[in-house]
């Protein structure tokens, strides 16, 4: 089935946030390449994260899984040819395509959905600087030569995937700057994979014009349990102040993932009834949910600076603009804005764009419609599996699945 109906009376119970998707794609990199075996406690294996296990696997990286626990052992040696489909994950791309020149001589790399046209030419531009040599412009394509030393270059309100993507190999070659020609965005990002290196033994600094990774190799530390995920759990944060009654558990309250904003967030939407604006430059992916929520919290409202969010599984600023509409909301698309009225929500059928957030937003609205039927909705895979099935925990009826 495609669509799937979704009815909803009340919402309560308590949910345990699934590993962060964030820190799981870095864990599994760096241990890929690091002095000895690790094992990484995950409790959700996404569609993403698989796709980078499976990558990691095809690059000659061997990867154990036994129900949550996952052992990588690190690969000391460099294949000929490597055959690798990144499917429509943009955080395995961004971040494998450095390494994959670490871990063979020549990487053929497939993809799907709209990953072909995201973004990527900073990065390639970079990379080719570096000694590498691409067989197209875009996906797909093949990867060979030999990486060495540059000193790196990027504009900080593009990718920070990009920026994540150099600082992990850094330790394979010594150590590096990345220079930045205008402002940071999506810092919280950055913070993560500077966690992820520290816990591996290497050291960074962010800066406000460049990002050092100092030299260092990295050492595994044996063991990792993955904290939980704060994109996800703001959907469920949104369910109550939409009058869910949920306790939301495993996150860690002081994370360096910008997510945890949500809680911010929601708080000045609770005092700023009239009039609410939020810049979500620094957490895109609150885009979808805080729209929802601002629909029926504030009589008027901006969601601004969501220019990157056009760049996603779907055009996310039209997406979400397509979803409220389908639920009756007043909204309007200025610029980079998002400007939505306050609005009686009617139950509707929405169409997800194949996009996860969209899905799990349009579910969480049903709190106020009653129901509401999604096509596409298998795209919430992407991110987080079992979400329907917590869902249907908490009280809802999912029907057609």
């Amino acid at each position: 089935m495609i669509f799937m109906k979704i009815k909803t009376d009340k919402l309560q119970g308590k949910v345990d946030a699934i590993s962060s998707k964030s820190f799981a794609h870095r864990f599994l990199i760096l241990a890929s390449v690091a002095d000895t075996d690790t094992t990484i406690i995950i409790n959700e294996f996404s569609n993403d994260i698989m796709t980078t296990i499976d990558c990691l696997r095809n690059l000659g990286v061997e990867i154990e899984i036994n129900e949550n626990e996952v052992t990588v052992h690190p690969s000391f040696f460099q294949k000929d040819v490597s055959d690798i489909n990144v499917n429509d994950s943009g955080s395995t791309f961004r971040f494998l395509l450095p390494l994959v020149s670490f871990l063979s001589q020549k990487t053929n790399i497939q993809c799907s959905g709209r990953l072909q046209d995201r973004p990527i030419k900073e990065l390639v531009d970079q990379l080719k600087l570096s000694g590498l040599t691409f067989s197209e412009e875009k996906l797909p394509f093949t990867v060979d030569g030999t990486f060495h030393k540059i000193d790196f270059e990027f504009p900080g309100d593009v990718s920070s995937q990009y920026i994540s993507a150099i600082m992990m190999i850094a330790p394979l070659i010594g150590g590096c700057e990345i220079k930045l020609s205008s402002k940071l965005e999506s810092t919280g990002y950055i913070k993560i994979t500077q966690e992820c290196l520290k816990l591996f033994g290497v050291d960074s600094e962010i800066l406000i014009d460049k990002v050092i990774v100092k030299p260092g190799a990295l050492k595994s530390p044996g063991k990792i349990i993955v904290e939980g995920d704060w994109s996800n759990a703001a959907f469920f944060w949104c369910a109550n102040a939409l009058g869910a009654d949920i306790k939301v558990e495993n996150l860690k309250k002081d994370s360096v993932q910008a997510d945890r904003k949500i809680v911010e967030f929601l708080e000045k939407i609770e005092n700023n009834e009239v009039y609410c604006e939020i810049d979500i430059s620094q957490t895109p992916d609150l885009f979808v949910i805080l729209a929802v929520v601002l629909s029926q919290k504030c009589d008027k409202s901006v969601l601004k600076n969501a220019k990157r969010l056009r760049l996603k599984e779907s055009d996310r600023i039209k997406s979400t603009y397509d979803m409220l509409k389908s639920f009756g909301v007043n909204c309007e698309i200025e610029g980079d804005n998002l400007v939505i009225y306050k609005s009686e929500m009617k139950p509707a059928v929405v169409n997800s764009c194949d996009d996860h957030r969209i899905v799990m937003a349009a579910t969480i609205a049903s709190i106020i419609t009653k129901e509401v039927e999604i096509k596409d909705w298998q795209a919430v895979k992407k991110s987080y599996p079992s979400f329907f099935d917590e869902i249907e925990r908490l009280g809802s009826d999912v029907i057609d699945r």
